[in-house]
């Protein structure tokens, strides 16, 4: 009887035409990566670490008529795969009485860490025209400042 299920086992492949053998890779799907929808930006910017091995991503999402902003520090695991080491919410932002809608972001790198800058409009002063957050070095560090027309 064992011998009997061991050679069923190994004949199996040559049964099914060898799907088996066949099988090496995966379809993923739009699915397997989607992000919501309210997301409309993402960016790679600068690295942290003590042998630069991290990489900080900004996520700028749009709901209800405002701008929210967050900060990952980003490290790999062995595989390659991004993951988020630490999330900061952008705290003068992520509110739902903010009320800033940001465009033109930008993020550079710096010794430090990262500068993402952008131009702001805000529901409740129309002299802010400008947004400035300093990310870094330490995870969930952050300096925001608000320029504003005279």
């Amino acid at each position: 009887m064992m011998k009997t299920t061991a050679a069923l086992l190994l004949a199996a492949p040559l049964l099914f035409g060898g799907t088996v053998a066949q099988a090496l890779g995966s379809d993923y799907s739009y699915d397997t990566f989607k992000t919501p929808d309210s997301v409309s930006w993402v960016q790679l910017c600068g690295t942290w670490g003590k042998d630069h091995q991290g990489t900080y991503r900004v996520v700028h999402a749009d709901q209800y008529a405002q701008s929210f902003l967050y900060v990952q520090w980003m490290t790999r695991d062995a595989n390659g795969g991004l993951h988020a080491e630490h999330t900061v919410a952008i705290a003068e932002l992520d509110n739902d009485h903010a009320e800033i809608a940001l465009t033109d972001i930008t993020c550079r790198a710096t010794p430090r860490g990262i500068v993402v800058t952008a131009k702001a409009d805000s529901g409740h002063d129309d002299k802010l025209r400008r947004v400035t957050i300093e990310v870094g070095p330490a995870a969930g560090q952050y300096r925001y400042r608000a320029q504003r027309t005279r």
